[in-house]
């Protein structure tokens, strides 16, 4: 297990690069950091208010991060030279994925309140440079977001509890409604399954049919504030305001393990590397704690 330090507040999102060597952190502190772990290759202020959220390109030549600044940011890994910076948006820039090679999806609204403005997703297209909306209006704070760009699949869940799973070329599908506020959500790698957190509750929805009702994994002493999938799709872990991660086996619909690592009261942010080896969590303490996985 390592422990890697430098953030000085609460870390909002992890994500590793496609190779599974490089890691992404950023946090309220406003900092985007690069990690090889044990070693910090790079600290930028990128969103100086804080950064909300943080993604890879499917190749790991693009950083895109969103913050409270309302602004979206494209870095090159090679050099961490900003290659794209977005004109000023009417709210903090809350989710960012990407929903293929050269697409980047983000969406905005501040998490405490809600937020009314067509369109609240955008595409952004780093050929071009240029944003679009999303084929079709989304109109409320997006909560929580997961694209798998090798599908151009887009799932996401708004302040008002709407949930959408949306391949981005093809029109707009059917929303499913939630009865709590969703602050998570994982796509599997197979593209099958979606995970999506209910407060306390883990919910995993069969996209096989969706929008079925969804099965309920499992549930927290807290509000489950992160969810990531492995790399073989069958098992999911999830982060929570109750100081703990936990490991379940979908397959047997059961935990299979549990950590409380040295991040803090909460777990803010989960992510696993693509080859499923390896696992990062971090929390409100600005820790970051990398381990390998069984």
């Amino acid at each position: 297990m390592l422990v890697l330090e430098g953030h000085t507040g609460p870390v909002n999102a992890l994500a590793f690069a496609p190779d599974g060597e490089m890691l992404a952190s950023v946090g309220k502190d406003g900092m985007v950091r690069l990690w090889a772990a044990p070693s910090e290759i790079a600290s930028l202020s990128l969103h100086p208010d804080g950064v909300n959220a943080v993604a890879f390109s499917p190749d790991g030549r693009y950083l895109a991060s969103g913050g409270n600044d309302q602004l979206v940011r494209v870095l090159d890994t090679r050099n961490q030279r900003v290659l794209f910076k977005s004109e000023p948006l009417k709210h903090a820039v809350s989710v960012i994925g990407f929903a293929g090679e050269g697409t980047v999806v983000f969406g905005i609204g501040e998490r405490p309140g809600p937020v009314a403005r067509p369109s609240t997703l955008s595409l952004l297209d780093l050929v071009s440079g240029k944003s679009r909306r999303f084929p079709f209006d989304v109109v409320n704070g997006i909560r929580a977001l997961t694209a798998l760009p090798a599908r151009k699949l887009v799932a996401w869940a708004t302040d008002t509890k709407l949930l959408r799973v949306q391949d981005v070329s093809r029109p707009p599908g059917k929303a499913a409604i939630l009865k709590n506020d969703c602050r998570a959500i994982a796509l599997s790698h197979d593209g099958r399954k979606l995970a999506v957190s209910s407060d306390w509750e883990i919910l995993i929805f069969d996209l096989d049919r969706w929008p079925s009702q969804p099965a309920t994994l499992g549930r927290h002493q807290g509000t489950v504030s992160a969810l990531a999938f492995g790399a073989d799709s069958r098992t999911l872990l999830s982060g929570s305001w109750d100081g703990t991660v936990r490991v379940w086996d979908l397959e047997r619909a059961s935990q299979s393990a549990s950590y409380t690592w040295p991040v803090g009261n909460r777990v803010t942010a989960l992510a696993v590397s693509s080859d499923g080896l390896r696992a990062t969590a971090a929390g409100d303490l600005g820790t970051i704690v990398v381990w390998d996985l069984d």
